[in-house]
């Protein structure tokens, strides 16, 4: 970009020179197709243990309702598809990519929109603190051990285009993750209700800590809880504001 002041004194900003390929054309661009798009925010939403401190947010959800939004209207705009990386979750590869499917199924299966495209499994997948455009679930180390999975999400979440871009979630690798129902230990930490919870702050909804405590977004959990797997009445209603019926 190249800048100027004209004979007021005042800066002038110059188109930008760019290449369109295969073409090889050089052709200008003005500034303000530039300036003008909008830069990505991002939230984090912080999973606790149960009994933990209540976590600071900046995020208001409603006392009555059982559903609360990232920010009123904010959503995917597009079919998402997520990159698993089942690494170090201490489960076999194949489990953890079928009940990912099957968490995110269960706000699919709640709405008329398509939500959901592809689901791959990916090594690479990392828990990212830029946006990369690709919607990522991972298992690692998290330096509180109170804390069981993180999501961050990055999108616009003020004006009128609000959108959410891209999601990453990474589930702490303090504890056992695995299949509560199908293997009756009540010491793991059921994947299946930890990614649907995850997975609905991917969709726009935020956490709830008021007295909806049945619903899925509510914000804690322990070892050994499933109930969170299938939404509850809150969680759908809040979905179909997004999304619709």
């Amino acid at each position: 970009m190249f800048k100027i002041k004209n004979l007021f004194g005042q800066l002038t900003l110059l188109a930008v020179a760019a290449v369109v390929l295969p073409s090889g054309q050089i052709i200008s661009v003005p500034q303000q197709a530039i300036d003008h798009s909008p830069a990505l925010e991002s939230v984090t939403f912080i999973h606790y243990r149960d009994g933990s401190a209540k976590p600071g947010s900046s995020i208001k959800t409603p006392t009555l309702t059982c559903y609360g939004f990232i920010s009123k209207g904010t959503k995917l705009t597009s079919i998402e598809n997520l990159s698993i990386n089942p690494a170090n979750s201490g489960m076999l590869e194949a489990d953890v990519l079928n009940q990912t499917m099957i968490s995110a199924a269960e706000w699919d299966n709640n709405t008329s929109k398509t939500i959901w495209g592809n689901f791959n499994v990916d090594y690479s997948a990392n828990f990212d603190s830029v946006a990369d455009g690709i919607n990522e679930i991972s298992f690692g180390p998290y330096s509180d051990p109170n804390v069981i999975a993180v999501t961050r999400i990055w999108g616009v979440f003020s004006g009128r285009s609000k959108y959410i871009d891209q999601f990453d979630i990474l589930f702490n690798t303090a504890y056992q993750w695995g299949d509560v129902s199908a293997t009756g230990n009540v010491n793991l930490m059921d994947y299946m209700n930890i990614a649907t919870h995850e997975i609905g702050h991917g969709v726009g909804l935020s956490d709830l800590y008021n007295a909806c405590s049945d619903e899925t977004m509510y914000g804690y959990s322990g070892n050994g809880e499933t109930k969170k797997r299938n939404l509850n009445p809150g969680d759908i209603k809040g979905l179909q504001t997004l999304y619709g019926i």
